[in-house]
């Protein structure tokens, strides 16, 4: 990511501004995916405003919410400092190797999330092996994520492409997806 990138997403997340809500359809699919458990380990990278990764905690996981935005990091501590030690919040450049090995505890997960972020990684296969390799026995990564196809031209450039998907889905035991509205954005399920 470019300094003028990371400026423009550092100045988005200190002015407050979030995404894409996250509907009740998430929260049911979520619910469904993974069967929330008192206790679970969840790590949700890119967590922006930490929304999803309060979702988390309220499911009774033990939730760390990592992004690389030291505005969206500040941001999600003060919105939820009722929910620690249940939702802990660190900065963390996912895309980094070296940063992840030296910040993220050295344990596995049981359910890692990414939320409207995959499309704005530079390499997608990387990141899907880092995920697998931090993921327990039996544990699932959660990708919601807008489909470019399925985007107007000017827009593409927030989703992934059909190759992305083909890339990040591959080597999985077992995957599932879900459409959650008629504008393209989709939910992967994948089992590892």
């Amino acid at each position: 990511m470019t300094p003028v990138e990371r400026a423009r997403w550092e100045d988005h997340f200190a002015r407050g501004r979030g995404f894409r809500g996250v509907t009740e359809r998430e929260l049911q699919l979520l619910g469904e995916a993974i069967r929330p458990r008192v206790g679970a380990r969840a790590l949700d990278i890119g967590c922006g405003l930490g929304t999803y990764a309060a979702a988390l905690a309220g499911l009774g996981h033990d939730t760390l919410a990592v992004d690389w935005a030291d505005a969206a990091v500040a941001a999600t501590r003060d919105r939820y400092a009722d929910l620690e030690p249940r939702l802990r919040v660190l900065r963390l450049d996912f895309e980094d190797g070296a940063d992840v090995g030296a910040k993220l505890p050295r344990t596995r997960f049981d359910l890692v999330t990414m939320r409207l972020v995959l499309a704005f990684m530079s390499d997608k296969r990387a990141v899907a092996d880092r995920v697998r390799r931090l993921l327990a026995p039996g544990g699932v990564w959660v990708v919601t994520t807008p489909l470019a196809e399925r985007l107007p031209q000017e827009r593409r450039h927030i989703g992934v492409t059909a190759q992305d998907v083909a890339t990040v889905t591959e080597g999985w035991d077992r995957g599932e997806w879900y459409d959650l509205d008629a504008g393209g954005m989709r939910c992967f399920v994948l089992h590892a």
